[in-house]
């Protein structure tokens, strides 16, 4: 008897599995297209309320699409020549480094390239950092499988920028972890409040700020779990969800950490540079903090950055990278990153950016392609994914992959590579 109701209860059980992971699809079929679009208006996202929209997007991210990611990594077919790249070579992003999402769930890379999370956020820092799911994917790495990598959208694998796994530093990574040694990570990446200033469309539909109660939930977690992170971390970077200057957390953060806990801490910036000015530097005590930044600009023309960083001008994106082309310049910072997402509205604009780009003075520019994102409609993804060979510019955006801009050593093609015929870039140096 017992055993029969048992056998029930699995029986239902495997039934609730199979039906969440096949929720997001039925969706997409059953429901009419015109109401998705309605579902994503901004009229309606303001009249719900953005937190609300926040916090049930977040549930089925967690609950839906991150099974839904997971899955499509366990079944992508890996190329021969991908399998052997891999045996031979070595990714020490999980034994060094954790990143925060947005979602409330901390990974040991970015969740887009490894969609398996190691833990909750609010987890104790060793706890989170030692969990069974760290440990698993740590051993793919050693083993050579990447099992849980996804190896297109990731551009470590894609551009085939991995270290040699005889490298010293690999070496080294390895031995202590089979050693057993504890350790917490040295690099930190934040990404948990996608507050920003701008609403670009290959990122989000609408503007998105934490209100203050949102904002209160995040600070309180800074104290709890992410300042017992970075006083053993070598740095951090802020942020890969948002703008560190559009969010009040983050600012709030970077203030923070001027205190005397975090010393030899440096700090790396990821922003879309419209509020990245002299007044903010000064304002956060940013002076002798900062190592590297890294502006996402997706344009080279002011009509195109129009669109692709709504919200912005590029006006005040010039002036701001003129400020960081000093600060770099002057040594004050490192090194100075611009990015594109490449995608239909900007890839004429490629050579372009790149003369853009090293006119302020950045050591090294970043194209990646777009990519789907759960915020675009079929029709829409269709349209922007200039790397499908049925997109009606291919051959267009393929004459553009050969100009000589795009050879240049300061130039990281990115996961644009997979999008091209083999040999329309050399390999990357290891």
């Amino acid at each position: 008897m017992a055993q029969g109701l048992w056998d029930e209860w699995m029986a239902l059980a495997k039934s609730l599995i199979w039906l969440r992971g096949t929720l997001v699809e039925l969706v997409d079929v059953l429901v009419p297209k015109p109401a998705l679009r309605l579902l994503a208006h901004p009229r309606l996202h303001a009249f719900i309320g953005l937190d609300r929209i926040d916090a049930v997007g977040n549930w089925i991210d967690n609950n839906f699409m991150l099974k839904r990611r997971q899955k499509r990594t366990a079944e992508q077919r890996i190329n021969v020549s991908t399998q052997d790249y891999l045996k031979t070579h070595f990714c020490a992003a999980p034994f060094e480094q954790l990143e925060t999402a947005p979602t409330g769930l901390a990974y040991a890379c970015c969740p887009v390239w490894l969609p398996t999370p190691i833990g909750r956020l609010d987890t104790p820092a060793h706890e989170l950092w030692n969990s069974t799911p760290a440990r698993n994917i740590r051993e793919s790495m050693i083993d050579g499988s990447f099992r849980y990598c996804n190896h297109v959208h990731c551009p470590a694998i894609s551009g085939r920028r991995l270290e040699s796994r005889d490298s010293a530093h690999a070496k080294a990574i390895i031995a202590r972890y089979q050693s057993g040694v504890e350790t917490l990570p040295e690099h930190v990446k934040l990404s948990h409040d996608k507050s920003c200033n701008l609403s670009c469309p290959s990122c989000r539909t609408s503007t998105y700020v934490a209100n203050s109660a949102k904002q209160a939930k995040l600070d309180q977690l800074t104290e709890a779990t992410l300042v017992p992170l970075l006083r053993e971390a070598k740095s951090v970077l802020v942020t890969g969800s948002g703008d560190p200057f559009g969010s009040k957390h983050f600012r709030n953060l970077l203030k923070r950490l001027n205190g005397g806990d975090f010393p030899d801490l440096k700090i790396d910036l990821i922003s879309n540079g419209q509020l990245l000015d002299p007044r903010a530097w000064s304002e956060l005590g940013l002076k002798g903090r900062v190592r590297n930044v890294e502006i996402s600009v997706d344009a080279a023309k002011a009509d195109t950055y129009a669109i692709v960083r709504r919200g912005g001008t590029f006006e005040r994106l010039l002036k701001n990278l003129a400020f960081l082309r000093d600060m770099r310049r002057s040594g004050e910072i490192s090194s100075l990153h611009c990015s594109m997402v490449v995608q239909a509205l900007n890839y004429r604009e490629m050579p372009e950016f790149v003369r853009l780009c090293e006119d302020h003075a950045a050591d090294l520019i970043i194209f990646n392609m777009i990519r789907q994102r759960d915020i675009f409609g079929k029709e829409e993804y269709i349209e922007a994914f200039i790397g499908s060979p049925d997109h009606p510019d291919y051959a267009d955006f393929l004459k553009v992959l050969e100009a000589p801009e795009l050879a240049q050593r300061n130039v990281l093609i990115g996961n644009v590579r997979e999008y091209a015929p083999r040999g329309t870039f050399a390999e990357a140096a290891e």
